[in-house]
């Protein structure tokens, strides 16, 4: 039977690495012994990580579908410009009101 290389990273589901996240965490505060420091803080860090990287794919993924334009570069962006383009002419406004 040959063995994975450790260096292999295997991937999962975000809602997956969360999930297993939290769970470890769980069982190292209840089993003191069960990691170490480092590997519980290395576990938090995972796990806010993983969390961010899931709301930003689930941004990602409702803007893509255009439920949002949070991301989207014209958001900001002004449609008049301020610049006479010419195709709005200016009126002749009377001087006075009322007047033809």
């Amino acid at each position: 039977m040959a063995l994975l290389p450790t260096t292999k990273r295997i991937m999962t589901r975000l809602k997956d690495q969360i999930r297993l996240a939290k769970k470890a965490i769980k069982e190292a505060k209840t089993n003191p012994n069960l990691y170490t420091a480092e590997e519980i803080s290395y576990m938090v860090i995972q796990l806010t990580r993983a969390k961010i990287a899931l709301k930003l794919k689930q941004q990602r993924r409702k803007q893509e579908k255009g439920f949002s334009n949070e991301f989207s570069e014209t958001h900001n962006s002004d449609s008049r410009g301020g610049e006479d383009d010419g195709i709005r002419s200016e009126g002749e406004q009377p001087e006075q009101p009322g007047e033809p």
